[in-house]
C-alpha cells in the first residue's frame, strides 16, 4: 500500500530528473528560448502531482483559488529552470572555453514539453498513492487566511429540512445514457416491475431492500433530485463543504443493468479516471453491490453481515499519510440511509 517513504523517494526522483534535464540544456548551450517550454513542462509535472486536491476544489467551489495560483507556479518554475540552465551553461563555457549558443529549433519546444508530460504522468501516479491531501487549499491561500476568513460565495447551498420521499427522490428530467447536461423533459421513464426485480435479485444473488425496490418501481435509476447527506458533526449546513454527495457528481442512481459488485466496479478501468498503482479491492467487495459511483467513490449495499445490508459510502482510492484507506461512512440499513438524505440547491 501507499506509504510516505515510497512517495518521498518518487518525488525526489521526479525532482532530480527534471533538474538534470534543465541542467543538460544549459550544458549543451541550447537557445535560451527553451526556458519558457521548460517552465511549462515543470509546471505540468508539479500540478499533476496534486490533481486530487484540484478535483476536491472543483467539487467544493474553491477552484478559483487554484486558477489564481497557476501564473505564480509558472513564474517560480521559470526562475528555477533559468537558474539551473545558467549553471549548466556556465559550466559548459568554463570547461569548453567557448560559448556557442545554438539557434532555437523545434526540438527545443518539443523535448521540454515531452519531459514535462512524463513528469506529469509520474506526478499523477505519486498523487494517487500519496492519499488524502493534508489541505484542500493552496499554501499561499492558507497563509493569507483566504481559506477561513473570507466568505466564499461559490458553493453556498440551501439544504431542505423536509424529508426525502420516494416520490421526490428522482429529478423531473431524464438523462441520456448517464451523461449530465443532456437533460430532456420528453419521454417516459423506464421503471421495473415485480418480475424485473425478481430477475435482478437472481442475477445479483442478493435480496434488495424494500425501499430500494420502491425506488426502482418509480424509475430504473437515473438523475436524483439534488440529494446529499450531512457530514458528521455538521448541524447547520450552508456550504457544499458541509455535505456529502453519495450519488456522485453525476447525481445518479445506477440503472438495474449497471448494478454490479464493488469488486467488479473497482476492476473496470473505464470506471476510474487514472491508475492509482495499488489494488484497492478486498474480499468483502465481492459481497457489496454498488448503487452509485464517481471514479473510486462508491455508494454500496454491504452484504457481509447477516440481516439487512448496511449502506456504505467512501473513496476507495484515498489514503492517509500512513497508507491506511479512508474510513467508510456507514448507515445501518437502506432505510437509515434514506432517512439521512436531504434535498439541496444552490443558494
Amino acid at each position: 500500500m501507499a506509504n510516505t517513504a515510497r512517495v518521498s523517494r518518487l518525488r525526489i526522483v521526479l525532482g532530480l530528473g527534471l533538474v538534470v534535464f534543465a541542467l543538460a540544456t544549459g550544458l549543451m548551450q541550447r537557445s535560451p528560448w527553451i526556458l519558457p517550454f521548460l517552465a511549462a513542462g515543470f509546471t505540468a509535472a508539479f500540478q499533476f502531482g496534486q490533481l486530487r486536491t484540484w478535483r476536491h476544489a472543483r467539487e467544493t467551489g474553491k477552484l478559483g483559488l487554484y486558477w489564481l495560483q497557476l501564473p505564480a507556479d509558472f513564474g517560480v518554475q521559470l526562475l528555477l529552470c533559468s537558474a539551473v540552465y545558467l549553471i549548466g551553461f556556465g559550466l559548459s563555457a568554463l570547461f569548453q572555453g567557448d560559448v556557442n549558443v545554438a539557434a532555437f529549433a523545434p526540438g527545443d519546444a518539443i523535448w521540454p514539453l515531452a519531459a514535462g508530460a512524463l513528469g506529469a504522468l509520474l506526478g499523477l501516479y505519486i498523487d494517487r498513492i500519496e492519499g488524502k491531501p493534508s489541505s484542500y487549499f493552496p499554501l499561499w491561500a492558507s497563509e493569507l487566511g483566504l481559506d477561513q476568513d473570507e466568505p466564499q460565495e461559490e458553493g453556498r447551498i440551501i439544504v431542505s429540512g423536509e424529508p426525502v420521499r420516494v416520490e421526490t427522490f428522482f429529478a423531473d428530467v431524464l438523462v441520456e445514457a448517464g451523461y449530465p447536461g443532456r437533460e430532456t423533459r420528453t419521454g417516459t421513464p423506464v421503471c421495473l416491475g415485480d418480475d424485473d426485480i425478481t430477475r435482478l435479485e437472481a442475477r445479483l444473488g442478493r435480496a434488495l431492500p424494500d425501499l430500494l425496490i420502491a425506488l426502482y418501481h418509480q424509475r430504473d435509476g437515473g438523475l436524483v433530485n439534488g440529494l446529499c447527506t450531512l457530514r458528521p458533526g455538521v448541524t447547520a449546513p450552508d456550504h457544499i463543504d458541509d455535505v456529502l454527495l453519495p450519488f456522485g457528481i453525476d447525481s445518479q442512481l445506477n440503472a438495474s443493468a449497471a448494478l454490479e459488485t464493488a469488486w467488479d466496479a473497482l476492476s473496470a478501468p473505464q470506471n476510474i479516471d487514472w491508475e492509482i498503482g495499488v489494488d484497492v479491492r478486498g474480499p468483502d467487495d465481492r459481497a457489496r453491490i454498488v448503487l452509485a459511483q464517481w471514479n473510486l467513490e462508491l455508494l454500496f449495499l454491504d452484504y457481509t453481515r447477516p440481516g439487512p445490508p448496511r449502506v456504505g459510502y467512501g473513496d476507495f482510492g484515498r489514503f492517509d499519510v500512513d497508507g491506511k484507506p479512508e474510513p467508510i461512512l456507514w448507515w445501518k440499513d437502506f432505510d437509515a440511509f434514506f432517512a439521512a438524505l436531504r434535498h439541496y440547491e444552490p443558494a
